[in-house]
């Protein structure tokens, strides 16, 4: 490890325990340069470059301070810069960056199961005056406490209640049985109300005045207790126990909790008082994704009250998310620190704490055992330092927004690629790529959602977007086609007005990005802006400029403008989105806008359906005919109240079905006559469509994917684009390999493709999908693969020729001069000297197609290195370091000849990568 990358080390150390206020002098170049035994000047040096690669951030006081950028915004927040003037500027944007959240959405479940009843909870929280009373409901240990002890901070922190504001809490269970002492803890009493009442004393009431009174176990007031709680909800006046006039006035935001039922356990006059009633499920009702959150949560609190980091196998994971936690979150969180501590006691020297399926206890294994499954259980273990964070330990049930700001990442990440060196990708790729990350997107939006849990909010977004889509299409005589409508209004109930934040770096490729629809999507760039004007009027929406560019291309993707069409067609159906559902499936295999579809209440009249259609009518040009699908037989009787608004034959078919709409569609495009249409639709609705008619079946595709991320994916995908015959239909797509890897058939790349094949640098091995490694292309030996990928959609005499062109643009000079820009002849000299000297050091073989392998994932490396963009992260990367010190040795050695002559630094993170070649299954007998 070179000096800069000790100093870095040094950063991350120091950054776990950074003080705003009182920051450590062990920050400083001063100090660092005395602690390395290094000139002053050498240390400012090397830190000032770890700042200019965005390693570090720079605080430009007196002395200067240094801290690690990766530690701060995980012990922190994310900053958009990496120089400021102060600490008091970090701290300002801090508070910037509160203000737009709060610590409700900080919550494990805000965007799942606690949703609703965080809505609830603000509403209670911000209704004028006083707020309104509110109880929470659910059985022990869910969080009822917890959760009105966060109203009190959101309170605060929303500046509802003064900074000062007390919050006092009262638990009624305590008093249950002297209902006297209880009323008077709670009113207050006056000298000589009851025996040892010596003098006047002031009750929680009083206590809580400008503040929060939370009453835990509600259910135990006692009749009269509720009675004088209703007055008090009413009028807000109360009377001390003893006292027979006068009132007392308190500004009380009362709290209440119970876990009993609501209805058997109060009287209805103190329940009518409360109009806010907030239920919060148990454990085992939020869902599997939920409950290990909280596990990696607790395993993380024990974690940094230990000081040592935690391991603990997948299976003890398991086993511990299976168990039912009677007691809930509270039994749950009692688990962990019982097993946590009884481990640390067993080995209380140790520099870690481990947890293995011995260490759970008998009723936790039990439980496991009475419900164990066929479900694989992977092995392994997860570990769990002090300062790591739950969002690093566990990527959570992934929101909905989250989705949306990996697809903007990754459009930006497309939109960088093609502006790097000389061999840009074509504009065409470049915008289908975007385009299909958007459709992907937008599957993920509505397929992963329930639409129980949208709630009116959904309903309300889609009216309004369909109310300023009808507008539009008035004003710019244009039609929006398919599912857009519900598209668009889930994308904005998803984004929730919320602002993602970028790097500068980011920043400046947006800007780019932003100049380049407004030049090549000019009408759809404008139509956008109308849009979301409209929008942000009609809905108080907020949108950034990346969701202009976004909503642009998805725009430019509906190819909105009239078609060359002669016969024109649409759908009318009953139900929400019946219609719009099967036009946007046949449009999108058909690729080409050719339905309209026109969605319709049960009880809409047929007066308003020839308005629909009328209205089409006069923004069409239907001169050649018009064909309607409908799914009811009485929707025929449309045609008798619009003949005389026609000038051309209208057909109407009823039954409409998806299928039926491609092989309509399919007879337009091949511009069959209308009498003929109706003749073969008539013989279609008359036999089983399924054995006269073979359905129309998905695009087929092989997916280009690389170890080490999308840039050589994408030469990859082009490079058998050139060698695939285009008569075969069969599209090539660079895809994410850590989306394969994690998702699998699952991911939605496979609910809307054919996926014939796979063909990468690393195998993400996916039941059912052929995998073709780059290497056995390069070295021949993926030849019988080949055959076996390609036979199902090409005969022999295709077969040769996809070999022949495979063969001749995948030799290994062609394949790195297209991935990289280095001299190829040059690099693979290099490589080969690196692949050499560590064998060597390894004393080991590399097998032959391992040695391809590295050819190219070196070729791509050094590139990285050369440009400053080298991949920072590697799985588990403090236990490899531990693990495999001697082989990450050998490594750095072997590459230390690259660095001298291309003047770069291999860092841990791409190590590990090629140490994941190195060990990687072989095509041969030869074992690393």
């Amino acid at each position: 490890m070179g000096l800069k990358d000790e100093l870095l080390s040094f950063l991350d150390t120091e950054t776990y325990s950074l003080n705003f206020e009182n920051p450590s002098n062990r920050l400083t170049a001063k100090i660092i340069a005395e602690m390395f035994c290094v000139k002053r000047n050498t240390v400012s040096h090397y830190l000032n470059q770890l700042v200019n690669e965005e390693k570090v951030i720079k605080v430009n006081t007196r002395p200067v301070y240094f801290i690690s950028q990766s530690i701060f915004e995980q012990q922190f927040f994310p900053l958009p810069y990496y120089t400021f003037n102060s600490f008091q500027e970090i701290l300002q944007y801090s508070k910037e960056i509160k203000g737009k959240g709060d610590i409700f959405e900080r919550l494990i479940g805000s965007k799942g199961s606690l949703k609703k009843a965080i809505e609830q909870i603000k509403s209670s929280i911000y209704y004028p005056s006083n707020g309104l009373p509110i109880i929470l409901c659910g059985p022990t240990g869910v969080g009822k406490s917890y959760t009105a002890e966060l109203m009190y901070h959101y309170s605060i922190e929303k500046q509802v209640i003064p900074d000062d504001a007390p919050f006092i809490s009262f638990n009624c269970a305590q008093y249950a049985n002297n209902p006297e002492l209880m009323s008077s803890n709670l009113f207050g009493y006056v000298k000589g109300a009851f025996t040892g009442a010596d003098k006047t004393k002031e009750g929680m009431l009083k206590a809580a005045d400008g503040g929060i009174l939370f009453l835990d176990e509600v259910h135990r007031l006692n009749a009269e207790g509720q009675e004088k709680l209703f007055t008090f909800l009413d009028q807000g006046t109360y009377r001390r126990m003893g006292e027979s006039e006068g009132q007392h006035k308190a500004n009380v935001r009362i709290i209440f909790a119970t876990n009993m039922d609501l209805e058997g356990n109060f009287l209805q006059t103190f329940l009518r008082r409360i109009p806010v009633r907030v239920v919060i499920p148990g454990l085992d009702e939020r869902g599997d994704k939920e409950k290990e959150q909280f596990i990696y949560l607790f395993l993380i609190q024990e974690a940094r009250k230990l000081g040592k980091p935690i391991k603990i196998t997948n299976k003890a994971l398991n086993t511990l998310s299976k168990y039912y936690y009677i007691g809930n979150i509270g039994d749950l969180k009692n688990t962990i620190k019982y097993i946590s501590a009884s481990s640390f006691a067993k080995k209380p020297n140790t520099q870690e704490v481990y947890i293995t399926l011995r260490d759970l206890p008998d009723q936790v294994i039990k439980y496991a055992l009475e419900y164990k499954g066929n479900k694989y259980e992977k092995d392994g273990v997860v570990t769990i330092h002090p300062h790591t964070t739950l969002e690093q330990l566990y990527e959570t049930n992934t929101t909905q927004l989250q989705y949306i700001k990996q697809s903007y990442e990754k459009i930006i990440e497309l939109f960088k690629y093609s502006q790097i060196g000389n061999r840009n990708l074509d504009q065409t790729t470049f915008n289908q790529n975007i385009i299909n990350e958007i459709h992907m997107l937008f599957d993920k939006l509505i397929f992963n959602h329930s639409k129980e849990r949208a709630g009116m909010l959904l309903e309300l977004t889609t009216v309004s977007v369909q109310e300023i889509i009808q507008h539009l299409e008035s004003d710019y005589n244009v039609k929006f086609t398919g599912n857009s409508i519900y598209v668009i209004a889930y994308f904005f109930y998803f984004k929730e007005n919320k602002e993602i934040i970028w790097s500068e770096k980011q920043n400046n490729i947006i800007n780019k990005l932003d100049q380049y629809v407004k030049t090549f999507f000019k009408t759809e760039f404008q139509l956008v802006q109308r849009f979301l004007h409209l929008l942000e009027k009609e809905l108080d929406v907020t949108t950034f400029k990346m969701d202009e560019i976004f909503l642009t291309f998805y725009v430019k993707s509906l190819e909105i403008e009239q078609t060359n069409q002669q016969i024109k067609s649409i759908i009318l159906a009953h139900g929400y989105a019946t219609a719009s559902s099967i036009a946007n499936v046949a449009n999108r295999l058909l690729r080409k806008n050719v339905f309209e579809a026109f969605d319709m209440p049960i009880d809409i009249s047929v007066e308003d359906i020839v308005a629909k259609v009328l209205n089409y009518i006069e923004h069409h040009d239907v001169s050649k005919g018009l064909v309607i699908l409908v799914d009811m037989g009485s929707l025929k009787d449309i045609y008798s109240q619009f003949k005389k608004h026609m000038n051309a034959p209208v057909a109407i078919i009823n039954n409409v079905s998806t299928q039926m709409a491609l092989f309509l569609g399919n007879m337009l495009e091949e511009g069959v006559y209308l009498e003929e249409i109706i003749e073969r639709l008539r013989a279609e609705n008359e036999t089983e469509y399924s054995i006269i008619y073979p359905q129309k079946e998905k695009e087929k595709i092989i997916i280009a994917s690389c170890l080490t991320g999308m840039g050589t994916a994408y030469q990859i995908q082009k490079l058998l684009e050139s060698s695939i015959p285009e008569n075969l239909n069969i599209k090539v797509i660079a895809y994410d390999y850590n989306r394969l890897k994690e998702s699998g058939v699952s991911e939605t790349i496979f609910q809307i493709y054919d996926v014939l094949a796979i063909v990468g640098t690393a195998d993400p091995r996916l039941e059912g999908v052929h995998y073709l490694s780059l290497e056995d292309i390069i070295s021949g030996q993926g030849e019988e693969m080949m055959c076996e990928i390609f036979q199902q959609v090409a005969d022999e005499e295709y077969l040769k020729e996809i070999n022949d062109s495979l063969i001749r643009h995948f030799s290994l000079e062609r394949v790195i001069d297209s991935i990289t820009i280095l001299d190829s002849e040059k690099i693979l000299i290099q490589a080969e000297n690196f692949i050499n000297l560590l064998e060597i050091r390894l004393n080991k073989r590399i097998s032959n197609d391992k040695k391809v392998a590295l050819y190219v994932h070196i070729s791509c490396l050094v590139e990285r290195l050369i440009r400053q963009i080298p991949i920072e992260t590697y799985p588990y990367m403090d236990e490899f370091i531990q693990c495999q010190k001697e082989t990450i040795n050998h490594i750095q050695e072997s590459f230390s000849v690259i660095e001298d002559i291309y003047n770069v630094k291999i860092n841990i993170a791409e190590v590990g990568y090629i140490f994941d070649y190195l060990r990687a299954e072989s095509s041969y007998n030869t074992d690393f």
